[in-house]
C-alpha cells in the first residue's frame, strides 16, 4: 500500500536500585536543606539568573508546584559551589508541559566531586528541595558511569527526572532546553544532540533489519499460540517502523519513534496505524495486527530509503513475510 500520513492531535504535553528508605530520606532531606540554607544568602545577579527567574515566575502561573520545585533546585545549585549549572529540557523546556509532566532536568557537578560521592551528594540535593516520597538512583542503559539518574516522586505529585553529570560533559543548550543556572557560561552556546537528526545509514539499516527479525518472532509465536509474546513482538516491529517513518519525515529525534511524531511538526502518523494494535488474547486479532505491522514496516523502510537515499533492502524481508503469511494462514 502507499504510505500516507494522518494528522495527529498536537499534544498539550509533551527505573536500578532504590537508594533510600523513608528514614534515610528524612536524614538526607535535612542534610540537603541545611546545605542550601548555609549558602542561600548569596545572591547571583547575572543575566541568566534574572532571565531564569522570569521563566520560573511565568511557569508558576500555569504549574505552580513545578515552578516551586524548580526554584528550590535552582536555590540549592546556587548555594553549592560544586554544582555548576542546572538546565530544564523536554516538555517543560519546550513550553508544552501540563500538570502531569515530569521535570526533565540536568545538573553539572564540578571536578571537586568524587565519583564515589555522586550518589549521596545528588540524593542530598533531591531530598533538600521538597518532600520526597521515594527516589531511585541508577545508571541508565548506554550512559557512562559518571552520569547518574535520580528519579524522584514528591508529595506534591510532581516527578523529578534528574541527570547528574560532570559539568564539562554539556556545552551549550539543545533546542527546547532552558538554562536555569549557568555559573561558568558553559551553556551559552547552541548544541545539537547526536540523535537530533536522521540516523546514519548503518543505523537506519539496523532499524529495518531488527523490524524484520521481530516479524519472524511474531510468526513463531502465532504458530505456538503464545499470543501475548506475539503481541509484544508486534509492538517492537511498530517501534522500528515509526523510527524509520520519523526519519523519513525529517522529524527531530527519530530514535524515539512515536513520541517524536507526536511532539514535533508536522504531527502526523502513518495511516492505519491503529490496525497494528491487537487484542492479545484473540488470535485472529493478533494475526491481523501482525499482517498490518509487516505492511507498515515495509512501507516505512521504502519511504526512508527514498527520502534518505539509503540502501535498506534486505533478503530478510521476504523470509520474514513468508514465515508470517504461513503462520497467519493457519489461524
Amino acid at each position: 500500500m502507499a504510505l500516507t500520513a494522518t494528522p495527529a492531535r498536537e499534544p498539550a504535553r509533551r527505573a536500578g536500585r532504590a537508594l533510600c528508605s523513608t528514614t534515610a530520606l528524612s536524614g538526607l532531606r535535612e542534610w540537603g536543606a541545611n546545605r542550601s540554607r548555609d549558602h542561600r544568602a548569596a545572591e547571583v545577579c547575572d543575566a541568566w539568573s534574572v532571565e531564569s527567574g522570569s521563566w520560573i515566575n511565568n511557569l508558576g502561573r500555569r504549574l505552580p508546584d513545578h515552578a516551586e520545585l524548580i526554584g528550590n533546585v535552582r536555590d540549592a545549585v546556587l548555594g553549592e559551589d560544586r554544582w555548576r549549572w542546572f538546565s530544564i529540557g523536554c516538555s517543560l523546556g519546550a513550553g508544552r508541559a501540563d500538570h502531569r509532566s515530569d521535570i526533565d532536568c540536568s545538573v553539572g557537578y564540578s571536578d571537586a566531586v568524587e565519583l564515589r560521592d555522586v550518589d549521596q551528594f545528588g540524593a542530598g540535593l533531591v531530598a533538600g528541595v521538597g518532600e520526597v516520597v521515594d527516589m531511585l538512583v541508577h545508571t541508565m542503559d548506554g550512559m557512562p558511569d559518571d552520569v547518574r539518574r535520580f528519579a524522584a516522586e514528591f508529595a506534591s505529585g510532581v516527578q523529578l527526572d534528574l541527570l547528574l553529570m560532570p559539568a564539562s560533559r554539556m556545552t551549550g543548550l539543545r533546542d527546547g532546553e532552558v538554562a536555569i543556572v549557568d555559573k561558568d557560561g558553559g551553556l551559552a552556546g547552541h548544541a545539537v544532540s547526536s540523535v537530533y537528526g536522521p540516523p546514519e545509514e548503518p543505523v537506519a539499516r539496523e532499524w529495518a533489519m531488527m523490524g524484520w527479525w521481530w516479524i519472524s518472532d511474531v510468526a513463531k509465536y502465532i504458530e505456538r499460540d503464545s499470543l501475548f509474546e506475539a503481541a509484544e513482538r508486534t509492538a517492537l516491529v511498530r517501534h522500528e517502523a515509526l523510527k524509520l517513518f520519523a526519519a523519513a519525515r525529517a522529524v527531530p529525534y527519530p530514535l524515539f519513534g512515536l513520541t517524536s511524531l507526536l511532539d514535533y511538526p508536522p504531527f502526523e502518523l502513518p495511516d492505519r496505524l491503529a490496525s497494528t494494535y491487537a487484542q492479545p488474547d484473540d488470535k485472529a486479532s493478533v494475526a491481523r495486527s501482525a499482517t498490518a505491522v509487516a505492511e507498515l514496516l515495509s512501507d516505512c523502510v521504502r519511504l526512508a530509503a527514498t527520502r534518505l537515499h539509503y540502501e535498506l533492502a534486505t533478503g530478510w524481508e521476504d523470509t520474514a513475510k513468508h514465515r508470517l503469511s504461513t503462520a497467519v494462514a493457519a489461524v
